[in-house]
């Protein structure tokens, strides 16, 4: 990665923390109006709980007038509306919506999600705000393609044994990707070329449990996020290398001395290692989610094959698919988000 345009996010002056969040919800032209409705909607059901700002990045749209229904439909929130050109993936808004925005902290917030909790906002920010924390997110995983890769090569790897066989998984996420069944398999030279570059960019991967906050919905200060190094992301695998490689959010704020944590519904939080027992993405019935998303409704309506799947990728031995409702509540989380750190 060291030929990639390095991404430089400027510092904001030091600002005391009553400055109330900042609420950054990507909007993405081709998605249409029906994610933003949905939003929009859990928003009013789902209070935050604290005072905020609310920005929309509108990623390709045209014009203003394109925009018009789309802010028409949330006018009752008075958000501030950010524009940028249709290329790149979500990271790359986020970052340059941080940069012109310079707001103390932020609540990012793809396209696809949905609040489910009144007070949900008031409670990431509280995990935020401890003070051995530098990212909170509604969902983490340890999924790794590095070791996802290995097991599918029949090469020794931590998912042996944990999660089914490699061709029945494939089969599973074809549900995920209905279009790739229909199409059917890749020539010769399509093949090859997607195992080269997936071969290129396991270098940078880490193994099970690889610990990534997942990126679909996550609280950050600006100035942790200034002191992160990223690069241009121009695809995919560009966004898949920030969200769970070496170089990952989560890598890089935790090499700060930092923690990495996830915050369920209730407000409490969990440390890497915990995360999976907070059953809020592909554990159970993701009873603790705080804020919902494509992929954990993915995951809600899928098939048992699927589950089963989606369960092992993310949690190897101790992925619990067809589990009951209930989470434990043995005090196994980290801490409350309402509590003091422990000392």
């Amino acid at each position: 990665m060291a030929h990639r345009a390095r991404v430089i996010l400027p510092r904001c002056l030091e600002t005391p923390r009553g400055e109330p969040p900042c609420v950054v919800h990507l909007v993405r032209a081709p998605h249409g109006l029906a994610p933003l409705q949905a939003f929009a909607a859990s928003l009013r059901e789902h209070p935050p709980g604290i005072e905020y700002e609310l920005v929309l990045a509108m990623k390709g749209f045209q014009s203003r007038r394109e925009a018009r229904p789309y802010l028409n439909e949330i006018a009752d929130l008075n958000p501030q509306v950010l524009y940028f050109a249709d290329v790149g993936l979500d990271l790359g808004v986020y970052f340059a919506s941080a940069s012109a925005l310079r707001r103390e902290r932020y609540c990012f917030l793809n396209s696809h999600c949905t609040p489910l909790v009144d007070g949900w906002l008031a409670k990431m920010d509280a995990a935020l705000a401890v003070r051995e924390v530098g990212i909170a997110g509604a969902t983490g995983s340890w999924t790794s393609t590095r070791s996802w890769v290995a097991y599918s090569l029949g090469l020794p790897s931590a998912y042996r044994g944990a999660i089914p066989p490699a061709a029945h998984v494939r089969r599973a996420l074809l549900e995920i990707v209905p279009e790739q069944a229909a199409r059917g398999r890749r020539s010769p030279i399509e093949a090859l070329s997607q195992r080269w570059l997936t071969m290129r960019m396991l270098h940078y991967q880490e193994g099970f449990p690889a610990h990534a906050l997942r990126t679909n919905s996550f609280m950050i200060a600006h100035n942790t996020l200034a002191e992160l190094c990223f690069y241009a992301i121009r695809d995919k695998r560009d966004t898949l290398l920030i969200e769970c490689g070496r170089e990952s959010l989560t890598s890089q704020v935790r090499r700060l001395g930092l923690e990495a944590v996830v915050v369920d519904r209730d407000g409490a939080t969990y440390e890497p290692a915990r995360w999976a027992s907070s059953h809020t993405f592909h554990q159970g019935e993701q009873t603790g989610l705080l804020v919902a998303d494509n992929r954990t409704r993915t995951y809600e309506h899928g098939s048992a094959a699927l589950r089963e799947a989606l369960a092992g990728l993310s949690w190897g031995r101790e992925a619990c698919w067809a589990c009951e409702n209930d989470r434990p509540r043995d005090g196994r989380a980290s801490t409350s988000a309402d509590s003091s750190p422990p000392g």
